[in-house]
């Protein structure tokens, strides 16, 4: 999880300074300056103040609910952080947490390849500047025997203008992946595009 970006918008969503939101979550503003600056990372009680903070529904962001939402869905899903090359992994439900294990980026998702190949394709066709509203894609993870999946690509924005993919994945056929990669360039289909 980026903190810094969790704490700014948890303390903008409450309209805190830093003070006054350092004293919420039991910490000094200098730490909370810190944390919001990349400088630092939360200690466990922090984290738990944050997470407590983070989920109560009065302050939750209709964001948040999203995230939640992933994380509590019964099928293959996640969100990946677009703001950084390696692609980390914000929140995934928990079938694909069983599937990938604690990967925390996608670069170390073993089936990661293709699906980095299709986000980088479709970030630079604008997908973080809301100029591709969807994409489907397939590829097969690096299971033994392989599994084949078909995947929902959609643009995702929080409440502070940072852009997310949410994936969800569908388990197809070999053959139906080898029909949709031999049809499509790469296995991407991009199913709503806006031109400059």
């Amino acid at each position: 999880m980026d903190w810094a970006r969790t704490v700014r918008s948890l303390r903008q969503r409450l309209r805190l300074k830093q003070g006054a939101f350092a004293q919420m979550v039991g910490t000094s503003q200098t730490t909370v300056s810190r944390i919001e600056g990349g400088l630092a990372d939360p200690t466990p009680e922090i984290i738990a103040a944050l997470e407590k903070l983070r989920k109560n529904p009065a302050i939750r962001s209709t964001f948040d609910d999203f995230v939640a939402s992933i994380e509590h869905s019964p099928y293959h899903c996640l969100l990946l952080d677009t703001d950084n090359e390696t692609l980390p992994i914000e929140t995934m439900s928990e079938p694909m947490r069983a599937r990938i294990g604690d990967a925390r980026a996608l670069a170390n998702f073993r089936a990661g390849e293709e699906v980095t190949q299709h986000i980088t394709a479709l970030i630079d066709r604008g997908f973080s500047n809301g100029r591709i509203e969807s994409a489907v894609g397939s590829w097969k993870d690096a299971g033994n025997p392989p599994q084949f999946w078909q995947v929902v690509y959609s643009p995702m924005r929080d409440g502070i203008g940072s852009w997310y993919v949410y994936a969800t994945l569908t388990q197809i056929s070999e053959a139906e992946y080898e029909a949709h990669r031999g049809e499509h360039d790469g296995g991407l289909i991009i199913t709503s595009y806006t031109p400059d």
